[in-house]
């Protein structure tokens, strides 16, 4: 049997892994009522969305209310997910387009009802990293990286002082913190414009390809939700098995699992 990987990310994890995660959950609780094991697994998991279905779908509630409860909690993350996206879009083209950074706050903070930190807060705080570059940054790296797990008021920070540090030094000098940013979508972006792409072509690479990361993230919840409720119902191993293929590329398999 695969061994269980308790912390993932639903994000980037490939839709072959995460089916395999559930059919070995299953392996593991075989067809007991008892579900013990899957609370445990719960206390060791940190990916919000399977957290949430370990801590609900084997509950008291009925199937019904399960569904709408999890499918509640995949459109509060994707939301969350898409504002965080897009605020990451707005830094990367305000850097290749040297924009003004107290305009890109503006622009930023459209995307929130209520402001995570006040605007003067985040140009102030963005601009101490500033003056922690190139030389004094060493042990504070954490406050650079930008990633969809960061809370918004940090990431706001991040994301000026990006702004911030492009316009005072040139584009380039960003190249040596790609290291440090945990977002495989913002560190790309940030690259092509290090490297020189025209701003029309990073804009429609940045809709297409969050369209895309949320097409796919979305898809694994529906996933998970469907496999999550196979196990509670104590449906077979074959079966489960037969339905996570039903959401595999023709390519995919379970192989491990």
């Amino acid at each position: 049997m695969a061994e269980i990987k308790h912390d993932f990310d639903l994000l980037e994890m490939p839709v072959e892994g995460v089916a395999a995660y559930w059919l070995s959950l299953k392996k593991l609780v075989g067809n007991k009522r008892n579900f013990k094991r899957i609370h445990e697994e719960a206390q060791h998991t940190s990916e919000e969305y399977i957290k949430y279905l370990l801590e609900t779908g084997f509950g008291n509630f009925s199937e019904e209310t399960k569904r709408k409860m999890a499918n509640a909690k995949a459109q509060t993350m994707l939301s969350a997910m898409e504002r965080k996206f897009d605020c990451m879009r707005i830094a990367v083209l305000d850097v290749a387009t040297v924009e003004n950074p107290h305009r890109s706050v503006a622009k930023i903070y459209a995307n929130f009802p209520q402001p995570p930190v006040q605007g003067d807060k985040a140009i102030r705080y963005a601009q101490e990293l500033l003056r922690l570059m190139p030389d004094k940054y060493k042990g504070r790296e954490r406050f650079f990286d930008v990633g969809y797990k960061v809370p918004d008021d940090k990431l706001i920070v991040a994301l000026l002082f990006y702004v911030f540090y492009a316009r005072h030094q040139g584009k380039d000098v960003c190249q040596s913190l790609l290291p440090l940013i945990s977002s495989a979508y913002f560190r790309d972006a940030l690259s092509m414009v290090i490297d020189g792409f025209d701003v029309p072509f990073v804009r429609k690479w940045l809709k297409k390809h969050k369209e895309v990361l949320l097409r796919d993230l979305e898809y694994k919840c529906t996933m998970s939700t469907e496999l999550c409720m196979g196990i509670a119902s104590r449906m077979d191993y074959e079966d489960l098995h037969s339905m996570a293929r039903a959401y595999l590329p023709s390519n995919g398999g379970t192989q491990g699992a």
